[in-house]
This record gives C-alpha cells, structure tokens and sequence, in this order.
C-alpha cells in the first residue's frame, strides 16, 4: 500500500540520503572534524526527519494534531523548522566561539603588555651594575620578587 502523501520511490530516496547524511555527520564526529554538541542538532532532527519519512501517516497525524489541512504543507513546514533550529544552533556556537576568541584576545594583550614592561625593567640601565648579562639580570629579578 502507497501513501498519498509520500510515494514509495521518493520515501525510500528519501531514507537513504538521510541515513547516509547521518552517516557522514557520525563520520566527521568520530574523526573529531565535528564536535559532538554541536552535531546534535543535526542529529536530532536528521533522525526525526527519518521517523516521518519511515512512517508518513505519523505526518499526517501531526498536521491533522497542529490544525494544518494538507499533510504537504506540513512537510514544508517541517522542512522550514528543521533548518531554522540547525541554523539557530550553528549561530549559537559561532556567538560561543566568538566570545571565546575576544576573551583570549584580551588575556594574550594583557600578558603581552605584562611581558614587555618586565623586560623594560630589566633592560633599565640603572638597575644592573655594568656589564652584567640580560639572562642573569632576569633572574636577579626573578628572585627579588
């Protein structure tokens, strides 16, 4: 038996480009191209996309539940929702990772700025007798702190 909404050749293309999409996503996760948490989006919906292309009558189902008349407009909607969370996440750990990044920006011009200052007080020509060596001027230093 053949469902309306979904006819047999399409749902079985349909499964196989989503197995071998969550294939591919489980491939990059094992091979640490793709991090777990952010992969999970993609799983979740990838593999809720399988369960209404295995069982179409769970679409119709759902249309008829959330009031939508036609099962292919459901589809759709469907389709739309399932890219905007994978989209939202995405954009979640981009704005992560941004933050991240300024934090280790600052920390690195701090430490940068921390580093030259005491090489300045090294390099001070009145805090070592003449011809003393930067190396041991560094550790005297080292060792008055």
């Amino acid at each position: 038996m053949t469902d309306a909404i979904l006819p047999l050749e399409i749902q079985a293309l349909s499964l196989a480009v989503l197995l071998a999409f969550s294939g591919w996503v489980g491939w990059l996760i094992r091979r640490q191209r793709l991090h777990l948490r952010e992969s999970l989006a993609w799983l979740l919906t990838t593999f809720a996309a399988i369960a209404v292309t295995a069982y179409p009558r769970l679409l119709v189902a759902l249309a008829h539940t959330v009031g939508v008349q036609v099962p292919a407009n459901a589809l759709f909607g469907a389709g739309l929702l399932y890219l905007a969370v994978n989209v939202l996440a995405v954009t979640i750990s981009a704005s992560t990772s941004t933050t991240h990044v300024r934090r280790l920006a600052q920390e690195c011009a701090l430490l940068r700025a921390e580093l030259e200052a005491l090489r300045a007080e090294v390099r001070a020509p009145g805090d070592a007798p003449s011809g003393s060596q930067p190396q041991e001027r560094l550790e005297r230093a080292a060792s008055d702190r």
